[in-house]
């Protein structure tokens, strides 16, 4: 009599995980379904902009909207990954732990923002505007405070597995500063620069009022901001913000990198590329972000929830590959002529970086689980370091093609170097009797 072991089908298989992880791809979803809609409804704002704003101030514009995101997830200084982890493990004081690091990270925004609008002019001519007036220095500041505070509610919602709201409230963001940017013509007439990040800080403004039935519930202890706790969280919440920056800044700076050492021109092309791959890169980013607060709190099956998650977004990578580079030109050309003739080749190269960038964020997310972050620092950092040289020297030997070139080059080096510890990640658990055997 035959004793072998029938196998599920394939496809059952992977079906059998899905359906085993509803709850971590729902809320996967709900992250990328974020970055789909702030994408689609960003690209809507950037044609509107393109099309009625110059190209010198959409190039200003759009660099100073990448300062404000870098200033505000600096100011998070780690508490929104460290939320992240946290809140799955506490049954207590979730909503004053919440409040007490959104205040934390909107007062250091401020500070940082101030700084940068009344310096950067003094590195750059380019950055002019924002200490042109009073109203630009405010209204930079302000921004910048926001969106730290607004980052570390997104990874809150996200620890406590509820990313409807976060999807709700980027929905929000993303349509009140399309909104505000088509009323500029009616109200101030001819934009400029300074115009078009008021529109974002008002978009953040606005959205946080779409949460306003989280906050007034009681549910998740007292409101009052519980700076004790979050003090002893200090040394955690900091080694999470080590590496948060190694990871956003080149994604976060290259921007200014091209307004700086190229032209506003130049950027304005530059940003839209980026942006495209960005919402390609979300799918990798978003799965593992979520693995991250899952595995946090059920460590079992973490080895199966890895190939689920690289399993999608490879694949999800491979399509968008294909899509881009049929039909990449024909999307930059929405937003004008000159987008497409001088951005194609970018955004052939740029999107090549998915699959190096997939490794990468499951990388991080293994270390995360682990609580192995120290040991990955100095990887992640020297990544870091050698994407934003290879951006600075491609960019000064072949322009805004040679910008895409040498930062593809340097996180290809990074998934070579983070792919045995993704493959290990991958590789199921050794049992006792499989380690007493080896």
């Amino acid at each position: 009599m035959s004793t072998e072991v029938r196998r599920p089908p394939i496809g059952r298989t992977i079906l059998d995980r899905v359906k085993g992880e509803r709850r971590m791809l729902l809320n996967s979803i709900s992250m990328f379904g974020t970055a789909v809609v702030t994408a689609l409804l960003g690209a809507a704002y950037w044609l509107v902009a393109a099309r009625s704003f110059s190209e010198t101030a959409v190039g200003i514009g759009s660099a100073a909207v990448s300062a404000m995101t870098l200033l505000g997830f600096l100011a998070t200084v780690g508490l929104g990954t460290l939320l992240m982890g946290e809140l799955p493990r506490l049954t207590e004081a979730r909503r004053g732990l919440i409040n007490a690091a959104l205040a934390v990270s909107a007062g250091i925004g401020a500070v940082l923002g101030l700084a940068f609008a009344l310096l950067a002019p003094l590195a750059s001519s380019n950055l002019d505007p924002l200490s042109s007036s009073a109203v630009a220095i405010f209204v930079f500041t302000l921004g910048t405070a926001l969106t730290g505070a607004a980052v570390v509610l997104d990874q809150a919602m996200i620890g406590l597995l509820r990313g409807g709201l976060q999807l709700t409230r980027n929905i929000a963001f993303s349509t009140i500063k399309l909104l505000a940017l088509l009323a500029i013509p009616f109200f101030v007439g001819s934009g400029d620069s300074v115009a078009l990040y008021a529109t974002w800080t008002a978009g953040i403004a606005v959205s946080a009022l779409f949460l306003w039935r989280f906050f007034s519930r009681p549910e998740g202890g007292s409101r009052r901001p519980t700076f004790d706790v979050l003090r002893r969280m200090r040394a955690s919440a900091a080694t999470h913000h080590i590496f948060n920056l190694a990871l956003r800044i080149p994604d976060l700076l290259l921007p200014v990198i091209v307004v700086t050492i190229l032209s506003p021109t130049a950027n304005a092309s530059f940003y839209i590329a980026w942006m495209i791959c960005s919402l390609v890169f979300a799918v990798p980013v978003s799965l593992s972000t979520v693995l991250y607060a899952v595995g946090s709190g059920d460590r079992a099956g973490l080895s199966e929830r890895f190939r689920l998650t690289v399993a999608i977004s490879v694949g999800a990578g491979v399509l968008a590959i294909l899509i881009l580079w049929v039909a990449g030109e024909l999307i930059l050309s929405a937003f004008g002529p000159a987008y497409a003739d001088n951005a194609t080749s970018t955004l052939h190269i740029l999107i090549l970086g998915i699959i190096p960038e997939t490794i990468r964020t499951h990388y991080v997310t293994a270390h995360r689980i682990e609580r192995r972050i120290p040991a990955a620092i100095p990887i992640v950092w020297g990544g870091t370091l050698l994407e934003l040289i290879g951006a600075v020297v491609g960019g000064s030997v072949g322009g805004l093609s040679g910008v895409a070139v040498g930062w593809l080059a340097a996180v290809c080096i990074e998934g070579l170097v983070m792919t045995p510890d993704v493959i290990r990640a991958l590789s199921p658990p050794r049992s006792p009797a499989q380690s007493r055997a080896s």
